[in-house]
């Protein structure tokens, strides 16, 4: 059995090793990331800027263009910077899940827009 997705009849799930959370994995990035342990991180991030932090969900939910008026930038620059913090704290929170699935600075290296501090961290934590 892979630790990363478990297959169900509606498609591969995943569990989050930090809330045990299991969520679905996202058909789009399933067609464009082959490398499944990239795969299990781009999942793992949507599922923690989505999740974990609340303040996204206020900016770009239901009522977001009230919250964030004056003084947010555009969605894709926004989304990038809370991709790379939610790059750190998968490392921080999950770094035992990581190691022991062998998940390492090349699967982080895949990813798009990852920054050197998430590199830098990476390298620390996960050597």
């Amino acid at each position: 059995m892979n630790p990363l997705f478990n297959y169900h009849k509606s498609g591969y799930n995943l569990r989050c090793p930090i809330c045990n959370h299991v969520f679905s994995c996202s058909a789009y990035l399933k067609t464009v990331i082959k490398d499944e342990k990239v795969l299990w991180l781009a999942n793992m991030i949507t599922h923690y800027r989505h999740e974990h932090i609340t303040s996204w969900n206020k900016c770009w939910g239901y009522n977001g263009r009230y919250y964030r008026s004056g003084w947010f930038g555009d969605y894709e620059s926004e989304k990038m910077m809370v991709n790379e913090r939610a790059k750190r704290q998968i490392v921080r929170k999950a770094n035992q899940f990581l190691i022991d699935n062998k998940i390492e600075l090349e699967h982080f290296r895949q990813l798009q827009n990852t920054s050197e501090e998430t590199i830098r961290l990476v390298e620390k934590i996960l050597k």
